[in-house]
């Protein structure tokens, strides 16, 4: 079906999960796709690596200046966009922000704001694999796309300790307005006017208090965690890329058996993942940064150990797209993004329009030729087509947003999956056509037809699938 609509096959897998998911038919209980997370956490630490194992730090170096023009020209005007969008027109018909000050928008639209920013390095690997796409185009977009992940992970986060220290939690509103009508109904007739008085009195001063020198510091501390979290997470990424470099040369014990060693790098990529979470470090960064090192490492072996990480990687590929994609689709509330969907397409819209401008300015202040590379041909830009999609890094912020605030968290949340579940099956779509105008797919007819097989196998049967593309 995807062949002949011309689609991506993950946006088919991503149906195909929704129609027998929880929400769908109902052949995935929420129970069951709840008991797969581990299936689900290997699959994103094997995307994690391979996104990494694809990007060249020559190349980076080389393109270095282009790809921060590129990240610093999308973030101002992704997030001004969305922000201005969003507080002037949006704000007003959102539920859960009717009646409270402008101060709580904001806060909210510099959420959604930075929410914009985020790309899915998992599902940009699933179509640069799929199209066997290589060129300046897509190592341009998966070095912009990995960097812009880590900056976009270091602000969210910084963005929610801010919001969490400003005392905007919607809760304390809650709270505030339950004491005040328990203050009037203890005062007495006679002193109701007095009661009021000392309550705002009271409140007045508990506002005004200086803050100690250990609540400042500790306040500090809170909001420049999330970069020390970052940091962590790109220390522990080198460590497990040396270590799955050690495990790739040709001396290695387990070089002997290709099977075991594929088996090695998927249990490893695993547990560097799983570990990751538990010591509250960003899984996905440091599996990213893992397969950066490992593929970007300087020995006598190197390229020996860069082309055994690659056939490992293209051997699984298939089989953790159709997992990945498949449990994605599968989790997916598609209530939650019909009840919100006027206000989640407008800003859909803007994010398109800001992608658009975003990248035009940063090709002209780059001089990039408005010409492709491969074959010289004149083509308009199509570079914003390549940051799109929105998947698991933009899913996992905003969960974080509806862990920490329990009032008004998840109500965001809702707004925020919408957004994201409608940039998940555009996105592939429009990258898949831009490689195409690119040209730097590697698709021949003959392959096309091998590739068309082999998705009919993995429909009808993931384990036969498995084990014939391992094989």
């Amino acid at each position: 079906m995807n062949e002949r609509l011309g689609t991506p096959r993950i946006t088919g897998y991503l149906l195909a999960g929704a129609a027998c998911g929880p929400f769908g038919l109902g052949a995935l209980t929420a129970s069951g796709t709840k008991r797969l997370a581990i299936v689900d956490n290997a699959c994103l630490a094997c995307i994690g690596l391979a996104a990494g194992s694809e990007v060249s730090l020559p190349e980076l170096r080389k393109n270095a200046r282009r790809t921060v023009v590129t990240i610093a020209s999308v973030a101002a005007c992704a997030w001004t966009l969305t922000f201005c969008a969003f507080d002037a027109v949006l704000a007003s018909r959102v539920e859960f922000l009717r009646g409270l000050s402008e101060r709580h928008v904001k806060a909210v639209g510099s959420l959604l704001g930075t929410l914009a920013l985020a790309r899915s390095p998992a599902s940009a690997m699933a179509v640069i694999s799929e199209m066997e796409a290589s060129g300046p185009f897509c190592s341009h977009i998966l070095s912009t796309t990995v960097v812009k992940d880590v900056v976009v992970v270091a602000l969210f986060a910084m963005n929610v300790e801010l919001i969490a220290l400003s005392g905007l939690d919607f809760h304390r509103i809650v709270l505030d307005t339950a004491t005040a009508v328990s203050d009037e109904r203890q005062a007495t007739p006679n002193d109701t006017g007095v009661g009021k008085l000392k309550g705002a009195a009271r409140r007045l001063l508990v506002s005004l208090k200086p803050a100690t020198q250990w609540e400042t510091s500790h306040a500090l501390t809170k909001v420049f965690q999330p970069l020390v979290r970052v940091i962590g997470a790109m220390l522990a990424g080198i460590l497990a890329g040396i270590l799955l470099g050690r495990l790739l040369k040709p001396t290695a014990f387990v070089s002997r058996w290709k099977h075991v060693r594929i088996a090695c790098i998927v249990g490893g990529a695993t547990g560097i993942f799983v570990l990751s979470e538990h010591f509250a470090l960003e899984p996905l960064l440091v599996c990213v940064v893992a397969g950066l090192v490992a593929a970007n490492r300087k020995n006598a072996t190197a390229e020996h150990e860069r082309e055994e990480l690659h056939a490992a990687i293209a051997v699984i590929t298939p089989t953790v797209n159709l997992l990945f994609f498949t449990l994605a689709g599968a989790s997916l509330r598609l209530e939650n993004a019909y009840n919100s969907i006027s206000i989640a397409v407008s800003l859909v819209i803007v994010r398109l329009v800001a992608l658009y401008y975003a990248t035009a300015i940063s090709s002209k202040i780059m001089r990039v030729p408005a010409v492709s590379e491969i074959t010289g041909e004149k083509h308009k830009n199509i570079e914003w087509m390549g940051h799109v999609t929105q998947a698991g890094v933009a899913l996992g912020l905003a969960r974080t947003v509806a862990a920490r605030f329990p009032y008004w968290g998840p109500s965001f949340s809702t707004l925020a999956v919408s957004i994201i579940v409608m940039n998940l099956f555009i996105g592939p779509v429009l990258f898949r056509a831009a490689i195409e105008l690119s040209k730097e797919s590697h698709l021949t007819p003959t392959r096309q037809v091998e590739l068309a097989e082999v998705a009919e196998r993995e429909s009808a049967s993931p384990q036969t699938a498995s084990k014939s593309t391992l094989e």
